[in-house]
């Protein structure tokens, strides 16, 4: 199994067929601003000015998973932590987080972490709870992030 980091190293040394860590910065800020809309693999490349297929190649060099699983996977990352953030329908919460419904959503979330996301929610309100953290949101090294596995 591969773990995908969230945050990519941006100035590492560029690897041959690699992306630039400033390219790659320029990238991920544009997916993380715009993760409700629909974000093409065109859109992303033309960010950088790369053709379709440079991109896509050189991404997955430089990050380790291809851009489409990159995006799912903020997505979901953005969408655990506004389900521990507020109690707003898995519905709302779905849109605003770039997925066409609810069921979209449950799927996605369901393969990628291995819960329903009301099952996920439940389960890690009632840490908060016990724990008394439940406003805060969760960070990059927690349990999120090492369950977005593929």
């Amino acid at each position: 199994m591969h773990i995908a980091p969230l945050n990519p190293i941006f100035f590492a040394p560029v690897r041959p067929g690699g992306l630039p860590g400033w390219q790659v910065k320029q990238v991920t800020d544009y997916i993380d601003a715009n993760l409700d809309a629909t974000l093409r693999t065109a859109s992303l490349a033309a960010t950088v000015g790369l053709s379709v297929s440079h991109f896509t190649r050189a991404f997955k060099h430089s990050v380790g998973v291809p851009p489409r699983v990159y995006v799912i996977r903020r997505r979901l990352a953005a969408a655990c932590a506004a389900m521990l953030a507020s109690d707003a329908p898995l519905t709302a919460i779905a849109h605003a987080h770039g997925f066409c419904d609810q069921s979209h959503f449950t799927r996605t979330f369901h393969e990628t972490i291995g819960l329903a996301p009301h099952a996920w929610r439940c389960g890690n309100l009632q840490k908060c709870v016990r724990k008394g953290r439940l406003n805060t949101l969760p960070g990059e090294n927690n349990e999120i992030s090492t369950k977005l596995v593929s």
